[in-house]
């Protein structure tokens, strides 16, 4: 299993501990750790003292887009038959394994369904709010890169992860390319549990939109996004650098 952090010291202990509790054993569990100048590291070595782990401190930045650059990097170092990722700030359910791997046999790419943590602010309870939208989009609910299993066999096929924002959008468009098949298993539900701001929820909008612009979705597909999921900065970010 893969986690990659950056300074995640409020959410990497109930992350690991839902990680370390799943029905199935996780097997070696990497942590890449960019640049962090919290207790993240400190945090992470305890809880994973007694588990078949690596952590892996980065120092400086290679790539343009850090996460992409993490996930190779974790990539790398993985053994077995699929790659387990997880985003420092989810926990996932103690059958999220049980569930995900068997179906690596017939899908390249096993998504959850993300849901954000309601009781963490009133933004956060906004947001949980407007994932209802999902079910009125025209694309519907799209695979996101918070908690999937990856075939490794299907990974190394493209060539692994490449440095661009929106990564697992382009990781599955490869894949799909390539004759694999993707699935988001509406079954299995994580939980998004960072802390939402006004600020960080703008930027998030910002950078979904230059993720939009890099992997060549139209301005037309992106107006209609911006309007039908109420989520006006996406537009912004598409139309500025």
């Amino acid at each position: 299993m893969l986690v990659c952090a950056h300074n995640e010291e409020d959410y990497i202990t109930n992350c690991l501990e839902s990680i370390l509790s799943q029905e199935l054993p996780a097997g070696l569990i990497i942590l890449i750790a960019d640049r962090c100048t919290d207790r993240t590291v400190d945090l992470a070595k305890q809880q994973l003292s007694r588990s078949r782990s690596l952590i892996l401190q980065k120092d400086h930045l290679n790539w343009r887009n850090s996460i992409s650059e993490n996930l190779q990097l974790g990539f790398s170092s993985a053994t077995g038959d699929a790659l387990v990722i997880v985003d420092a700030d989810m926990t996932i359910p103690p059958d999220f394994l049980t569930i995900t791997l068997p179906q690596i046999e017939r899908f390249a790419v096993v998504s959850a369904t993300v849901r954000t943590d309601s009781s963490r602010s009133i933004l956060n309870r906004f947001v949980s709010l407007w994932e209802l939208t999902y079910s009125f989009s025209p694309l519907g609910e799209q695979p996101r890169g918070g908690a999937r299993t990856i075939s490794m066999q299907a990974l190394r096929a493209v060539g692994g992860f490449r440095d661009v924002y929106a990564w697992e959008t382009d990781l599955d468009i490869r894949l799909r390319r390539a004759g694999f098949k993707v699935k988001l298993d509406k079954a299995v539900i994580v939980l998004h549990r960072r802390r939402m701001t006004l600020a960080r929820y703008i930027a998030y909008q910002i950078q979904a939109g230059r993720a939009r612009k890099e992997l060549g979705i139209s301005p037309v597909r992106t107006l209609l996004h911006s309007i039908i999921r109420i989520r006006p900065f996406v537009l912004v970010g598409y139309l500025t650098k």
